[in-house]
């Protein structure tokens, strides 16, 4: 499965990628808020485990469930999950038939080892993840809700992918998100684009973030910054 046919953005996934990057959620949030996207925010409680981690790609989501009994036709077809991995894209894991479970680390090492070599370009995981060490030393970012140190094994595992799933979201009790979305995260948080609004999120926070720039560099002269509100509008 290549995702690049599958979610035709019109311009090369990699590009996407590294425009997204220079940006920040912020101003991404306030294009789609502007548009009428006011519930693209995840939760707030979703943060990188490196403070310096910026994320962007298309979502290839993940869905698990409770597996108490360590089922092991489950584990063996998660490992297939990994060979529908083979383009640029960012694994979403969705714990909401768990209660959105806060006992067990939903992602790892081994999850990004098998990840980065598909493709994977970081992870974002309604709940927990491990091995935050080698993740680090990897400089592989993920974001999640939490970290612990508790084997999944015996207790929860993926179930399903590349189907429609739910994540907790900030101003909302939840935020849908479909395969080829597009998500970008930052410090600040992560927010979902939807797949039909990639590009025009994009052009059009690109345009907002120039203007910023000019009228930053304007109110830190020491400019009248009336004039600067006259000249710029709506910042």
């Amino acid at each position: 499965m290549d995702w690049k046919q599958n979610y035709e953005y019109g311009v090369p996934v990699a590009e996407l990628i590294e425009r997204y990057k220079k940006l920040y959620t912020g101003a991404v949030y306030d294009v789609l808020d502007h548009l009428g996207m006011p519930y693209q925010a995840l939760s707030a409680g979703l943060k990188p485990v490196r403070q310096d981690f910026v994320l962007a790609g298309p979502a290839f989501t993940i869905k698990g469930i409770p597996d108490t009994k360590g089922d092991e036709n489950l584990r063996t077809r998660r490992i297939h999950l990994f060979n529908d991995m083979r383009s640029l894209g960012i694994p979403l894991v969705d714990t909401r038939d768990c209660s959105f479970d806060t006992q067990v680390a939903h992602y790892g090492e081994m999850n990004a080892v098998l990840g980065k070599a598909s493709g994977v370009v970081g992870a974002v995981v309604d709940g927990g993840c491990r091995d935050t060490g080698f993740l680090l030393k990897d400089n592989f970012p993920v974001f999640c809700q939490y970290q612990n140190p508790v084997e999944a094994y015996m207790r929860w595992s993926y179930y399903d992918w590349q189907i429609p799933i739910a994540l907790r979201g900030a101003l909302s009790a939840v935020v849908q998100v479909h395969p080829g979305d597009f998500l970008f995260g930052d410090l600040d948080g992560v927010v979902v684009i939807p797949r039909q609004w990639v590009v025009e999120v994009l052009e059009k926070t690109e345009a907002l973030v120039n203007t910023e720039t000019a009228a930053r560099a304007e109110f830190a002269s020491g400019a009248d910054p009336v004039e600067i509100y006259k000249k710029y509008g709506k910042l």
